[in-house]
C-alpha cells in the first residue's frame, strides 16, 4: 500500500507514530509523512530546519514532509499559534501534494486541527480516511480549564463532529472511548475498532533486592496536569521519614517546576529526585535499579478513562506496576495480574500501596512477569501493526468496491 501518514509530531520528537512509519515500511508499504517543524522536545525549532531547511528527508526509508509551523516556546499563545499554523500549512501542502496514495491515516493526537489536513486530502483523492485517536475532543479542552459552556468549546465540538463523522474508521486506544464517540460526536460503533498503543520492549534484568538498599519506585514521561504527579509527592509525604523508600522521577513538561515546588514545600526532597529528559537509552539503563513503577493520571471525565502508554512500557519490564489510576487502566493492571490499583488522586491510598510493597513484598514476585507475559500477548509493536494493516486492507478493499 502507498500510505500518507499525517502527523503534527514526528522523529526526532519521540512519539509512538515513529515507530508506526519505520514498521509499515519495513513491511514493504510505502509510506509518506506529512507533520511540522521538529519543537516538542524543547519548543525551538532546531538550526537544521531554519530556512526550509530539511524539509523534505528520507528517514529509515520513510519520506518526511515538514510543513511550516511557529515553535511551540511557552505560554498559550505560541502554543496556539503553533496548532493553527500547522492547520494552515498542513491542510494547504495536503491539497497540493502528488502521488498515487491508496489510503490516509492521522495520528491524532491534541488538538483534533491536525486531522484537517488527513480528511482534506481523503475528500479530495476520494481515498479512504483513517483516525488514530489518542485524544479525545472536545473533551480534552476540559484539561486546558475550557468548560462545556464556554464558546470555543462549543465550536471545537462541532468541529470534532466534522473530523470525526468524516473518518472510515476510527481506531481507539482505551475501550471507553466508543462510547464518547457515539454519544458526543455521534459516530457509529461500526466505524470504531479498538487498536491499543504498543510499546517497545523494555525487558529488564531481574532485580534482587538487597536489604541493606531503599525500595525505588520509579515514574517516567510527561509532567503535565493530567499526570497528576501530585499524587506522587503527596504520597512522599505521608511516608515522609522512611530511608527505606525513594522515588526517581524522569521527564519534563509544564507542571515540572511546581511539581519540585510542592515537593520543597512538603519536605519530600530527601525521597524525591526530579531527573528531567533523558533518552531512552539512558531512561532503561536506569530503570534498572527500579523495584517498582509508579502510573498516575486525573480523574476527569472521559480523560480519566484513558490507558497511558507507558502502562505497556512499564508492563514489558517485567516489573510491577503500582498505579493511582481508574478506566481502562486499572482494568487492565486487574485482568492481568501486573500490579495493584487504588483510586486515581488519592494519596492516603497510593502510600499504602508503597508501604504494602514494601513490607510484604513477597506478595508482589508474579506482578512483573504476569505484565510481561500481557504485553507481550497484546501490546508488542509486531501485534498493533498486524491489527493496523488488516484495518488498512479491509478499508482499501472496501473503498475499491464501493467504486
Amino acid at each position: 500500500m502507498n500510505i500518507l501518514l499525517v502527523s503534527q509530531h514526528f522523529y526526532p520528537d519521540n512519539f509512538r507514530v515513529n515507530d508506526i512509519a519505520k514498521m509499515l515500511t519495513e513491511d514493504g508499504h510505502r509510506v509518506t509523512v506529512l507533520t511540522s517543524l521538529p519543537d516538542y522536545a524543547t519548543g525551538r525549532v532546531p538550526d537544521d530546519c531554519k530556512g526550509k531547511k530539511n524539509r523534505r528527508i528520507i528517514w529509515n526509508g520513510v519520506e518526511v514532509i515538514r510543513c511550516f509551523s511557529v515553535a511551540r516556546r511557552s505560554g498559550i499563545i505560541f502554543r496556539a499559534l503553533n496548532y493553527v499554523s500547522f492547520y494552515v500549512s498542513s491542510t494547504y501542502r495536503a491539497l497540493k501534494m502528488d502521488g498515487d496514495f491508496d489510503l490516509v491515516c492521522c495520528y491524532q493526537t491534541s488538538p483534533v486541527l491536525m486531522a484537517n489536513a488527513a480528511r482534506a486530502f481523503a475528500r479530495k483523492r476520494k481515498i479512504p480516511l483513517f483516525i488514530y485517536c489518542l485524544d479525545l475532543w472536545p473533551e480534552s479542552l476540559k484539561a486546558w480549564r475550557v468548560g462545556e459552556k464556554n464558546p470555543i468549546f462549543k465550536i471545537m465540538h462541532r468541529y470534532s463532529n466534522m473530523i470525526y463523522s468524516s473518518a472510515d474508521c476510527i481506531g481507539i486506544t482505551s475501550k471507553p472511548f466508543t462510547e464518547y464517540l457515539k454519544t458526543v460526536n455521534k459516530v457509529s460503533e461500526d466505524r470504531i475498532v479498538y487498536l491499543p498503543q504498543h510499546s517497545a520492549d523494555m525487558k529488564l534484568n531481574p532485580k534482587i533486592h538487597k536489604e541493606s538498599e531503599p525500595y525505588v519506585f520509579s515514574f517516567g514521561g510527561n509532567i503535565g496536569s493530567v499526570q497528576n504527579i501530585d499524587c506522587i509527592i503527596k504520597a512522599a509525604a505521608i511516608l515522609s521519614g522512611r530511608d527505606d523508600i525513594k522515588f526517581e522521577i524522569y521527564g519534563d513538561g509544564s507542571e515540572l517546576q511546581n511539581c519540585k515546588a510542592l515537593s520543597k514545600k512538603l519536605k519530600t526532597d530527601d525521597m524525591i529526585t526530579f531527573f528531567g529528559r533523558v533518552s531512552q537509552e539512558e531512561l532503561w539503563k536506569c530503570y534498572e535499579n527500579t523495584d517498582a513503577f509508579l502510573l498516575t493520571l486525573k480523574s476527569q471525565g472521559v480523560i480519566g478513562q484513558t490507558v497511558p502508554a507507558k502502562l505497556q512500557e512499564y508492563m514489558s519490564s517485567g516489573r510491577p506496576v503500582i498505579a493511582a489510576i481508574g478506566g481502562a487502566a486499572e482494568q487492565i493492571i486487574k485482568e492481568s495480574g501486573c500490579g495493584i490499583c487504588v483510586p486515581a488522586g488519592d494519596s492516603e491510598a497510593l502510600a499504602k500501596a508503597i508501604e504494602d510493597f514494601v513490607s510484604n513484598n513477597e506478595k508482589y514476585s508474579a506482578c512483573g512477569e504476569n505484565g510481561r507475559e500481557y504485553y507481550i500477548n497484546n501490546f508488542t509493536g509486531r501485534s498493533f501493526i498486524d491489527k493496523l494493516t488488516q484495518t488498512f486492507v479491509s478499508l482499501t478493499e472496501s473503498s475499491e468496491e464501493n467504486q
